[in-house]
């Protein structure tokens, strides 16, 4: 078994923290927290109060791997299997459920797969857990306004809500604990070790899962790092094109793979790359002893006058220059484009999309680099993607059957339930290759999904053992890019701004796209900066400054 020892010190606790100030919680409830008052708004804790009751909450987790990985993590970066163990193991030697019937609402960024009744998988699943779970499935794609529709009347609340990290709406810190159980007492501490694959989640997971010092989310953990910049590897090798390897390079590279006349464009809309390469934080950092906003970097010029040079030069798509985002995986995929920025989920959501109809499709990762080609600095990710909240219930029970299905649901790799959520059943969903690898048919690819791993998941690995060259390429990346990243200043920290700010970036938001597309000069930055400071970006430094200690 491998394992990982992640002690979570008191100095560090902050950086772990579900914590919040200002006008935080959910709109429809408001209310003090269920942790004690504080003296944050509506009894939200803060500071040294927050860090001691986080510190006292914690669970007594390790990250630990029930297989041995065959590319290791490396400064914790995801591992990855190319192989099935064999035999499989039980992950759970009971059945969790009690024979309990709940509903659940999970949002999904793919066709919806077909309701209880109708899909095997369910079924199938549902047998093993003892409980019918009942998924109530929205488009992920405007899951926030779902998400805010149904906590503005608490009734409406489903037994189990998934908010992705993303969708958590404004004033939810201090409402929380009117809507959604607290399951501290059931998994602080000792308490963990009765679900005993919930206690192998990393520490940092359970902290950022802690709301006003409290456990009220089941952790969905993510990368360590979360996004990158794709290339048509197949594509690059046909054209006898190298990767880029600097900012001018790239400008090279990205014209010289685009023709008009082949219904090719050197890339996608690239802004997001243009963060990634010169290091622009997600919000503020610190600078020689003060708060400096991503808006006011010397940086933030120069990534949008990279990004402008790209549009002139003609190698963006012209959908992507209009605005046009929505079909750039299918650009990508067919090659009409051959750059494009994503999430790392991505890559092998893209190779089970293409490689049936196209097995030369290969997609890879550019290891990133600096502006002038030097080492980058890449911002660690957020511990955790999505939560899961079980709804407030005075039933310790049906709360007891619900943490059991969810520790069933966290099961790992080289697990039969691991195996039955990610592949459903063998013969029905899916078959083995002559490798014993599980290959998905038809009615597999129709019918099982991600909604119960949205529930709980286990620490997170590359198991996509249909795609031994992908496992290899992608897990190698990350441990290469795993030596620059570095902490942002808010890690862990899940602040939510007052309501104030809700809308004080969007000015410069837009100012970017007008600049890059011509319709504006960038000296027009400055200025725009300027009038961000006195419409509030001053208030919003003081109210981060207060995190910094």
């Amino acid at each position: 078994m491998s394992r990982i020892d992640n002690a979570i010190s008191r100095r560090r606790l902050l950086g772990y923290l579900g914590i919040g100030t200002g006008a935080l919680g959910l709109a429809a409830c408001g209310g003090s927290a269920g942790s004690g008052a504080g003296n944050g708004p509506g009894g939200v804790l803060t500071g040294a109060e927050l860090a001691t009751e986080v510190e006292a909450s914690l669970p007594h987790s390790t990250l630990e791997f029930l297989v041995e990985p065959d590319f290791p993590s490396v400064n914790g970066s995801t591992p990855g299997y190319v192989t099935m163990p064999d035999p499989l193991v039980k992950g759970v030697e009971e059945v969790p459920g009690s024979g309990g019937s709940y509903t659940v609402m999970s949002p999904a960024w793919w066709t919806s797969p077909p309701s209880l009744g109708d899909n095997g998988y369910y079924d199938a699943v549902n047998e093993q857990l003892g409980a019918t779970l009942e998924f109530q499935v929205s488009d992920g794609n405007s899951y926030a306004d779902k998400v805010q529709t149904v906590l503005a009347s608490p009734k409406n609340v489903p037994d189990w809500m998934v908010i992705p990290s993303w969708n958590i709406p404004p004033r939810f810190i201090e409402g929380v604990d009117n809507v959604f159980q607290d399951l501290t007492d059931h998994l602080s501490g000792d308490g963990i070790l009765d679900y005993p694959n919930l206690a192998k989640l990393d520490p940092a997971a359970w902290a950022y899962s802690m709301f006003n010092g409290r456990i009220y989310g089941l952790p969905y953990p993510s990368e360590l790092v979360t996004d990158a910049v794709f290339y048509r590897r197949d594509l690059f090798e046909e054209l006898g094109v190298e990767p880029p390897t600097d900012a001018e390079s790239f400008l090279a590279v990205l014209s010289e793979v685009t023709d008009e006349n082949a219904n090719r464009w050197g890339c996608e809309n690239l802004w997001n790359t243009a963060q990634l390469m010169y290091a622009l934080p997600p919000t503020f950092t610190e600078r020689d002893g003060s708060l400096i906003h991503r808006f006011e970097m010397e940086e933030f010029k120069e990534a949008i006058a990279w990004l402008t040079k790209v549009v002139e030069s003609g190698a963006m798509h012209p959908d992507a220059v209009a605005g046009n985002d929505g079909p750039a995986k299918d650009r990508f995929e067919s090659g009409q484009t051959l750059v494009m920025n994503d999430g790392v989920g991505g890559w092998h959501e893209a190779l089970t999309r293409v490689r049936p109809s196209n097995p030369d499709f290969d997609q890879m990762a550019m290891d990133m680099f600096a502006p002038d080609g030097g080492a980058p600095t890449l911002y660690r990710g957020a511990p955790v993607n999505i939560f899961s909240f079980l709804k407030k219930n005075d039933d310790e029970e049906q709360v007891k059957e619900l943490l059991r299905i969810a520790d069933w649901c966290a099961s790992q790799f080289g697990t039969e339930e691991f195996e039955l959520l990610t592949y459903g059943v063998e013969g029905t969903h899916f078959d083995r290759d002559e490798h014993g690898v599980p290959q998905m048919n038809d009615q597999g690819r129709r019918e099982v999904t991600s909604t119960y791993q949205f529930l709980a998941q286990p620490a997170i690995v590359n198991a996509k053992v249909q795609f031994p060259d992908y496992v290899e390429a992608s897990t190698q990346w990350m441990a290469r890019q795993s030596e620059h990243v570095v902490d942002p200043l808010f890690y862990g920290i899940q602040i939510q701004e007052p309501s104030e700010f809700g809308s004080l970036g969007q000015p410069l938001d837009d100012l970017v796209v007008d600049i890059s597309r011509g319709r504006k000069d960038i000296s027009e930055l400055d200025a725009a900066v300027e009038n961000w400071r006195a419409s509030g970006g001053d208030k919003l430094r003081d109210f981060y400054a207060d995190f910094v200690s």
